[in-house]
């Protein structure tokens, strides 16, 4: 039998390679998407395969079009695809103090098109699977300096609902929304300990809480059409 595998996108560092390493350690043989970080992807590979699982890199420009069929393409054909991860994002900074609309754009193919695409060549491609969307914990609020990223994440949190209902009962397809996990580009812990005297629990998490949401959501077969806040109740 083909072994059981599982695609992740962006998968070389920050929340996706803590993804890749929780579902190596659950058995998962891993594609691991990325972009332009060829380094770090490749250490990632070697944490992988250290783990006895095997690992596949694929590198793929996500804000092109048809970005589902074109990475499905390049796996390889012994691996028994189970669980697609959808990860990667872009998160830039924009308001309505902006009359461009490129920003938008971008953020658009990256955070959602390429995930629709994904899934939907996933169902299209084998008879039954798992999609998990990572989002943000900021799709249950309104107020944002990051309009295009948080439409986008938006919109994949709808998508994911949807197509929980339409892709059933063969696909499950559920989503994680992160809190105060990881720094923004350029900022230390710091910024997050400001950030968590603001939310229920006071407090601020890790990426291995984020495995734990993807174990719990793999190893639960009555679970499709679910939001989980991984957030200290960020999203209250």
């Amino acid at each position: 039998m083909s072994p059981k595998s599982a695609i992740i996108t962006g998968g070389a560092h920050r929340l996706g390679r803590s993804i890749c390493l929780g579902l190596a350690d659950m058995g998962y043989h891993i594609v691991l998407h990325y972009g332009s970080s060829k380094a770090e992807a490749q250490d990632t590979k070697k944490q992988i395969e250290e783990k006895g699982v095997q690992c596949q890199l694929v590198s793929l420009d996500l804000s092109k079009a048809n970005a589902g069929p074109t990475l499905f393409d390049r796996i390889n054909p012994d691996f028994r695809v189970e669980v697609l991860v959808n990860s990667a994002s872009i998160f830039q900074p924009s308001g309505f103090d902006n009359e461009s609309e490129d920003l938008l754009d971008l953020h658009y193919k990256i955070n959602f098109r390429s995930p629709y695409s994904l899934l939907k060549s996933f169902v299209n491609r084998y008879k039954s699977g798992h999609i998990i969307n990572i989002l943000d914990t900021k799709v249950a609020h309104h107020k944002t300096d990051h309009l295009d990223y948080l439409i986008t994440k938006k919109a994949l949190r709808d998508l994911t609902k949807m197509a929980a209902v339409s892709c059933g009962p063969e696909f499950r397809v559920n989503g994680i929304s992160p809190g105060l996990i990881l720094p923004p580009a350029g900022e230390d812990h710091s910024y997050l300990e400001n950030k968590a005297k603001d939310i229920p629990l006071q407090s601020v998490g890790d990426p291995s809480q984020i495995q734990k949401a993807v174990r719990y959501l793999v190893k639960n077969p009555f679970l499709t059409g679910q939001i989980l806040y991984i957030d200290g109740g960020e999203h209250l």
